[in-house]
C-alpha cells in the first residue's frame, strides 16, 4: 500500500478508525484497558450530566503509535517503536462509548450521522464485534471501490472454527449454507449489481451513495419497532437489505453493489439450537418483508439513472427472487411430498424384481420388503408428529425454554431425512438396474411420457433432482476451489435441511409479531460503578439531608397538592397510552393469526391436490407425475440459473471485470 499513489508514506492520514460501543455498563473491562493503552480512554473524565442535561454519549479521540500483535487466546502482544519488526504506522483512533445501551442501528447512526457527517469520508468500512476480518480482506474490499460506480461491496462471511469443529452438525450445517451462498448466490447477485444484503457484519459503502435518502430510509428501523405496523416493523428486522435497496435505487443515481470473494471475515456461528432458531427467526421475518417491499416498489429502479441494460438485468433478478420466495412460502408441502414420492419409489414393485440386486422386493425377498414397507409406512405419521410439536412448542415458547421439545423435533426431521438420503440413493440404483439404457431412456423422454406412469418417467426425475442440485454444488464448490464443506458437511445439510425448511419457517411465522431484536441487557442508562464518573459529583459521597431546606407545612402541602394536580393529565396520558399499547400487541396477534392460517391452508391445499387428486376430478397418477416433473424442472432451471451467474462472475473476476 506504501508504493501505491493512493496511499504512500502519509496514507495512515486517509484512514479513520471509529469504534462505537453500546452501553457503557455493557462494555468489557478488558476492552476499556486495551483502549486506554492506547491513549483513547480515561478512567473519570465521564459525566452521566453536562448542564443538566443527560449524556448521550462519550467520545474520545486519539492518534496512537501503539498496537496490537496477535490473538486474545494466544496471548496478545503489544507492539510499540521498541519491539515492532516492520515498524508501527500511526493510527487515528475514535471512540465513541454510548451512555445506553440503544441496539446496533443506534450505533450506526451515530457513526454515520454524527462523525462520517464531519469527516466526509469515501469510503466507511463496517466491522461487527465478534467478526474477524482476514489477512489484507479490509484492503481488498476497500479495492472494489476503484470502480466509482459502486456504492457498496461485501466481501465473504465465513464459519469460525478448524475444520474439526465444523464436523459439529449445527456448525456443519451452517458452513455448507454460508460457503454455498457464497459461492452461487452472492455472485449471481453482484453480477446483476444488486445484491439484496450486503451482511453488517463485514461491508462498505460509499458514503456520497448513502447520503440523502438511502440513510433516512435506514435510520427509520430505530423508531419504528415502537410505533410502526407489523409489516413495516418486521421489513426492519432485515434494515440492511432496505439500505441495499434504496442505495441502488437512488433517484437519478447509478450506483451498483459488488461481492469480493477474495475479502473474507470469519464470524461466530450459533452452536446450539435455541440460539439458531432464535437468530433465524429474525432473519426469515427481516428477510420476507423486506423482499415484498422490494418487489412491491421495483418501480423504483426504473426512475434511478441505471443503464437500460441494468434495469432489465435487475428485474429479471427480483423475477428469479420471486420465484425462489414462492417456493420457499410452499416448501412445507413441497418437503412432504419429495418425501413420500422417495418412499412411493422404493414401495413399487416391478416385472423385474427378481433380477435387482441388493434391494428387497415383494418376489425375491418378501420378508424384509414388508418390514421394510412397515417402516416407510410409519414415518408419514411421524413427519406429521414433528410438524404438529414444531407448531406447538412455537406458539408462546422461546427456544430457550423449550429446547428439548425442539430437540425432539429436530431429532424426528434428522432420522426422516436420512431416510430420505438412502431411499434416493436406493430407488436410483434400482433403476439403473431396470433401465440399464439410462442415457437412451433420457434421449427418448417426452412429455406425453409422463401420462403413463413408466419407469423412465422415475428415472428422468431422479436424475434431474440430483443432478440439477448436487452436481451444481460439487461443480462450482471446486470451480472455486472450495472442498471442505462440500465433502465433510453436506451429510449433516442434507440431515438438517428438513429443520430449515419445517422448524425454522413455522416458527418464524408463529412468532411474526415478536419483533425483539435479541439486544443483551436493558436500554437504560449507566447506574454507576462502571466505565466512569457517575454525576455531577465526581463519585464522592454526599450528604443528601445538609441540602434540603426546611418548608412551612402550609406551603408544602399547597407545592404537593400543586403537583399532584399536574400529574391527573399525565395519568390518564398513560392510560390511553397503555391501552393504545394492548391494542396494537392485539393487532400484531390477529395478523400473525391470519398469516399462518394463510399460509397452512395454501400448504395443505397444495398437499390434499397432490395426494388426492381423484377428489377434484383428476387421473391420479398423471397428475402427480406432471407436477412432479414441473417442480424437478423448476429447481433444474433455477439451480443452472445460479450456476450461470456464478460462472460468470468467476470468469469475469479472472479477467478483473468483477
Amino acid at each position: 500500500m506504501l508504493k501505491q499513489k493512493e496511499w504512500g508514506a502519509d496514507g495512515w492520514k486517509k484512514i479513520v478508525v471509529a469504534i462505537v460501543s453500546d452501553g457503557r455498563t455493557k462494555i468489557n473491562k478488558d476492552t476499556l484497558t486495551l483502549i486506554s493503552m492506547m491513549g483513547c480512554y480515561q478512567e473519570g473524565l465521564m459525566r452521566q450530566y453536562v448542564n443538566g442535561k443527560k449524556t448521550q454519549a462519550h467520545v474520545f479521540e486519539v492518534t496512537t503509535e501503539m498496537n496490537w500483535e496477535g490473538m486474545p487466546e494466544d496471548g496478545t502482544q503489544i507492539v510499540t517503536h521498541k519491539n515492532a519488526k516492520k515498524g508501527v504506522i500511526p493510527m487515528q483512533l475514535l471512540f465513541c462509548l454510548k451512555e445506553a445501551n440503544a441496539k446496533k442501528i443506534n450505533s450506526h447512526r451515530w457513526f454515520f450521522n454524527a462523525f462520517a457527517a464531519s469527516i466526509k469520508p469515501n469510503v466507511c468500512v463496517l466491522l461487527d464485534v465478534g467478526t474477524k476480518p482476514q489477512s489484507m480482506s479490509i484492503y481488498r474490499l476497500w479495492r472494489a471501490f476503484l470502480n466509482k460506480q459502486v456504492g457498496g461491496a461485501c466481501g465473504e462471511i465465513a464459519v469460525e472454527g478448524s475444520y474439526l469443529s465444523m464436523l459439529n452438525p449445527i456448525i456443519a450445517g451452517q458452513n455448507f449454507e454460508y460457503k454455498m451462498s457464497n459461492i452461487l448466490d452472492k455472485p449471481l447477485e453482484s453480477v446483476f449489481g444488486y445484491i439484496s444484503v450486503l451482511p453488517g457484519a463485514f461491508s462498505a459503502y460509499r458514503y456520497a451513495a448513502l447520503e440523502g435518502h438511502p440513510l433516512q430510509e435506514y435510520f427509520k428501523g430505530e423508531t419504528l419497532h415502537d410505533s410502526g405496523d407489523i409489516f413495516t416493523s418486521n421489513m426492519y428486522l432485515a434494515e440492511d437489505r432496505i439500505l441495499c435497496f434504496e442505495l441502488v435505487a437512488k433517484a437519478n443515481c447509478n450506483w451498483i453493489l459488488r461481492y469480493e470473494k477474495n475479502s473474507q471475515a470469519v464470524t461466530d456461528a450459533p452452536d446450539n439450537f435455541p440460539e439458531f432458531i432464535s437468530q433465524r427467526r429474525r432473519w426469515l421475518n427481516g428477510s420476507t418483508f423486506a423482499f415484498l417491499y422490494a418487489f412491491g416498489n421495483m418501480g423504483k429502479f426504473f426512475t434511478s439513472g441505471q443503464s437500460i441494460f441494468r434495469k432489465v438485468g435487475i428485474f429479471i433478478e427480483l423475477v428469479y427472487s420471486f420465484i425462489n420466495f414462492l417456493f420457499a412460502y410452499l416448501s412445507l408441502a413441497h418437503f412432504f411430498i419429495s418425501f413420500k414420492f422417495a418412499s412411493y419409489l422404493q414401495l413399487m414393485d416391478n416385472e423385474n424384481s427378481k433380477t435387482l440386486k441388493l434391494v428387497p422386493t415383494a418376489t425375491g425377498s418378501p420378508v424384509l420388503h414388508d418390514v421394510v414397507a412397515a417402516i416407510l409406512k410409519l414415518l408419514s405419521p411421524i413427519y406429521i408428529l414433528a410438524i404438529c410439536i414444531t407448531f406447538i412448542a412455537s406458539l408462546g415458547n422461546k427456544p430457550q425454554s423449550a429446547r428439548r421439545v425442539f430437540g425432539i423435533a429436530i431429532g424426528l426431521f434428522a432420522i426422516i431425512s436420512g431416510v430420505m438420503l438412502v431411499l434416493i440413493i436406493i430407488s436410483t440404483w434400482v433403476q439403473f438396474q431396470i433401465n440399464p439404457d439410462v442415457a437412451g431412456k433420457v434421449a427418448q423422454f417426452k412429455i406425453a411420457n409422463v401420462t403413463k406412469n413408466d419407469s423412465g418417467t422415475l428415472v428422468v426425475l431422479t436424475l434431474v433432482s440430483l443432478a440439477g442440485t448436487y452436481g451444481v454444488f460439487f461443480l462450482s464448490s471446486f470451480l472455486y476451489l472450495e472442498w471442505y464443506h462440500i465433502i465433510f458437511n453436506i451429510i449433516q445439510y442434507t440431515l438438517l435441511l428438513p429443520t430449515y425448511v419445517n422448524v425454522l419457517q413455522i416458527y418464524a411465522y408463529c412468532n411474526i409479531s415478536d419483533l425483539s431484536w435479541g439486544t443483551k441487557g436493558d436500554t437504560g442508562g449507566a447506574k454507576g460503578g462502571s466505565g466512569g464518573g457517575s454525576g455531577g459529583n465526581n463519585g464522592q459521597p454526599k450528604d443528601e439531608l445538609a441540602d434540603i431546606a426546611l418548608v412551612p407545612a402550609n406551603d408544602f402541602y399547597t407545592k404537593q397538592n400543586a403537583r399532584f394536580t399536574a400529574m391527573i393529565p399525565e395519568m390518564q396520558k398513560d392510560e390511553a397510552h397503555s391501552k393504545s399499547k394492548d391494542d396494537k400487541e392485539d393487532n400484531f396477534k390477529k395478523f400473525r393469526t391470519i398469516w399462518l392460517l394463510i399460509w397452512t391452508f395454501v400448504n395443505g391445499v397444495l398437499l390434499a391436490a397432490l395426494l388426492s387428486p381423484q377428489t377434484i376430478g383428476i387421473e391420479s397418477k398423471s397428475f402427480q407425475n406432471l407436477y412432479l416433473l414441473g417442480l424437478s424442472l423448476c429447481v433444474l432451471i433455477l439451480t443452472l440459473f445460479r450456476f450461470c451467474g456464478s460462472l460468470v462472475y468467476w470468469l469475469g473476476h479472472l479477467i478483473g471485470c468483477c
